[in-house]
């Protein structure tokens, strides 16, 4: 996941309802073609673009609802809705045939993935990120990281990082 250097673009509302139609039709047409795959119906979930942060899309099982993120989806609608909303509806209908027996991209989800809707099981996305309202900088022996807040009070609690790359200690710098 890239992280983006552009703030988030001002809300349309037009724009904004039009993409949460063609979500709901999208929703729609996943669900359909499950209760055809699997001979039952299941019950559609609700769906809103609340997605906010790093994740393209979420399901809040207990809920039976789906979160997309306006965001993402405004990059690129129709890659978002080719991939990362079957996601999230597959997440649905595990939860709906297994409950939580199972693991959230487990062989029960992937199997949703590839046999009802075709797509590969790909648990990440490619889609930039907004950045955070208040950014905190750390440094490793190799290159300068940006922590959310959740993510530097966590590590002003004692959470250590470590850099991916090489693999040192990151060390807040203070501003």
């Amino acid at each position: 996941m890239l992280a983006s250097r552009q703030q988030q673009p001002p809300l349309d509302l037009d724009d904004s309802a039009s993409l949460a139609a063609q979500i709901q039709h999208k929703v729609t047409l996943c669900m359909q073609q499950a209760d055809v795959f699997f001979g039952k119906h299941f019950d559609p979930p609700s769906c809103n673009l609340k997605q906010r942060g790093r994740a393209a899309g979420t399901a809040h099982l207990h809920k039976n609802e789906v979160r997309f993120n306006l965001f993402m989806l405004q990059q690129n609608t129709t890659l978002f809705l080719e991939t990362v909303v079957p996601h999230e509806v597959a997440h649905i209908i595990v939860y709906q045939i297994y409950g939580h027996e199972v693991h959230p991209h487990g062989k029960e989800w992937q199997a949703v993935m590839k046999k009802v809707f075709h797509l590969e099981p790909n648990r990440t996305h490619n889609f930039e990120v907004p950045l955070p309202k208040k950014a905190f900088r750390y440094q490793c022996q190799c290159q300068i990281h940006t922590f959310t807040a959740h993510r530097h009070n966590r590590a002003k609690k004692g959470t250590e990082y470590i850099c991916k790359l090489c693999r040192s200690p990151l060390y807040f710098l203070k501003e």
